[in-house]
């Protein structure tokens, strides 16, 4: 039985759980190191349900592979006939008992493995993995059990360290690649066709959909965030990006942002003051803070400069990043009122934002690498590159 599970369950008898149920899911992944099928953001397995009621329809949020952990024995993964026949392709641990089934006897497949009173399930297809419980076992307490695996996801191996530097790297080549078609006359949606090209020629997944996003000054819509799309980049655009791709199962997430042509003086400063934000806060950033402090030294840094009004924050909530792994979005976020402290071996993505109603939106994303005496951004993309030739 491999590391991971063992300290699963671990976790697992710590708390007084028989058991925990995961769908296809990061916390699969991270368990056996299952990369044969691409799961990630997918309706199906990747994403959560959109409100507790909405667990219906064709396959929403119901998997077709489940792993079972007791807290004392061997798990097994139940799975239909061909995704079985997918993870033995794959890189499935040899180790892992799996069980065949039809699609619609999983249920019944899982009913020769699940016992106790207290059985935990994780958050992907979670109404699905509730129902099985209650049918498999009645009477069972059912408790979250998507905690345990963010707690053992949380830190990064050298193993995991490595995909995630190759996905920083890959990523920053693509943004290389991509600057000389931001010009005039070029639309953001073809700009967002070649991220996604680079992707396929590649035989990689996207972390999400990529955002090629253009404010030009005294253009309808220029006033307000995210409102209508520019439909062609001119001279006097603001372009932003924010892309990631998935490269051996683990995610990347970035963002820069240029000025087609000659820029006013206050952009230009304010993109200079944003990176420079962004580098002091990495300068300063020591494991053992609390993720608090992340709102409070870019507001401050860019408030000294002037542009603290300017920075977003989503509506007040203070945020500015995530964890980020095999998932896109890995607890905990950074927010103004985070608690939770940087721990070394943790990735983060830190993305200020600057808004500026009517001349540009412009934002600064790089994944981090929490050392055990500071910190290093993965992502290395020219950070003074701002105006391109209009």
């Amino acid at each position: 039985m491999n590391q991971r599970i063992q300290k699963l369950q671990g976790l697992l008898q710590h708390d007084g759980v028989d058991g925990v149920l995961y769908a296809t899911s990061a916390n699969m992944q991270y368990l056996f190191g299952d990369i044969s099928f691409r799961w990630q953001r997918t309706p199906e397995t990747g994403g959560l349900p959109f409100s507790a009621s909405h667990e219906s329809g064709h396959f929403l949020n119901r998997p077709d592979c489940v792993l079972y952990v007791p807290a004392d024995g061997e798990p097994v993964l139940v799975a239909t006939y061909e995704r079985a026949e997918e993870l033995e392709r794959g890189s499935i641990t040899p180790s892992i008992k799996i069980e065949r089934c039809y699609y619609v006897m999983i249920p019944e497949a899982l009913s020769g493995y699940v016992r106790g009173k207290r059985i935990a399930h994780g958050e992907s297809c979670g109404g699905y993995l509730r129902r099985t419980i209650s049918r498999i076992v009645p009477g069972a307490e059912v408790v979250e059990g998507e905690k345990y695996g963010e707690e053992l996801r949380k830190i990064k191996d050298e193993s995991e360290l490595e995909k995630l530097r190759k996905a920083a790297e890959f990523t920053d080549q693509a943004m290389a690649e991509i600057v000389p078609s931001i010009r005039p006359g070029v639309r953001p949606k073809e700009i967002e066709g070649l991220l996604i090209d680079i992707a396929r020629r590649h035989g990689l997944d996207l972390s999400f959909p990529p955002a090629c996003i253009c404010v030009t000054a005294g253009a309808p819509g220029s006033e307000t965030l995210f409102g209508p799309p520019e439909e062609f980049i001119k001279a006097g655009s603001a372009v932003t990006f924010d892309f990631g791709y998935v490269v051996d199962g683990y995610c990347s997430d970035f963002g820069r942002a240029f000025y087609c042509g000659r820029a006013e003086k206050l952009l230009v400063d304010a993109y200079k003051a944003l990176q420079e934000a962004q580098c002091y806060l990495l300068e300063i950033l020591r494991p053992g803070m609390r993720m608090d402090m992340t709102y409070r030294v870019l507001y401050d840094f860019l408030e000294k400069r002037g542009l603290g009004r300017y920075l977003r924050d989503y509506d007040g909530t203070g945020i500015m990043g995530h964890q980020i792994g095999i998932d896109l979005h890995e607890r905990p976020w950074l927010h103004d009122k985070a608690e939770e402290v940087f721990e070394a071996g943790m990735v983060m993505c830190i993305e200020p934002k600057l808004w500026f109603p009517g001349k540009a939106y412009m934002r600064v994303e790089d994944m981090v690498l929490l050392t055990d005496n500071g910190c290093e951004s993965l992502t290395k993309f020219d950070r003074e590159l701002f105006e391109l030739e209009g």
